[in-house]
């Protein structure tokens, strides 16, 4: 299972964690199928951790999960912030995934069970080097500190296969 996303700076491609991570896995893809991500931004770099995107709006913040509100963290023993390129869910705290997601630019174990990772990277590893080099807003205004002076778009994102769909497997709610 496999996504691209299509950015202003170049394609990434991911490998999506359907078996270890299947409730967020299914959020994401349903979010992708349904064009949520489209034109959105990555609202948030930070050189040496991560790039953050998925909200709504031209601030990127906010955002719900295909059910409205959130759901809860899903963590495996395989899925670790172990290297660059890993995907995870943004949250607020314990169990309040919903639409943003971030990549990150380095190891981070101390993101291990704290954010669900629900794919990793596979190809644009020079996308992801530019968008580290973007430079940030700065200052000392949260909003602003690592918003990107010149945010990357995300112009779409394409789902090569979708097993969840393809097996019919459906989360009618955040519960199952």
């Amino acid at each position: 299972m496999s996504v691209t996303i299509h950015t202003s700076l170049g394609d990434v491609k991911f490998e999506i964690f359907c078996d270890t991570a299947p409730k967020t896995s299914f959020n994401f893809l349903a979010l992708c199928a349904s064009n949520y991500y489209d034109n959105s931004i990555f609202h948030r770099n930070m050189k040496g951790f991560m790039i953050q995107g998925g909200g709504i709006g031209s601030s990127g913040k906010g955002g719900e999960s295909i059910w409205g509100g959130s759901f809860e963290d899903e963590f495996h023993q395989d899925n670790i912030h172990d290297k660059r390129g890993m995907l995870s869910m943004a949250n607020k705290g314990p169990n309040t995934n919903a639409s943003q997601f971030f990549i990150t630019y380095a190891s981070q174990p101390h993101l291990n069970n704290v954010y669900t990772v629900f794919g990793k990277m596979l190809e644009g590893w020079e996308v992801l080097d530019k968008m580290e080099k973007l430079p940030v807003i700065g200052g000392t205004k949260k909003s602003e500190a690592y918003k990107p002076v010149d945010p990357p778009v995300i112009y779409k994102i394409t789902i090569h296969a979708n097993p969840l769909a393809d097996e019919g497997i459906v989360y009618p709610d955040k519960d199952g």
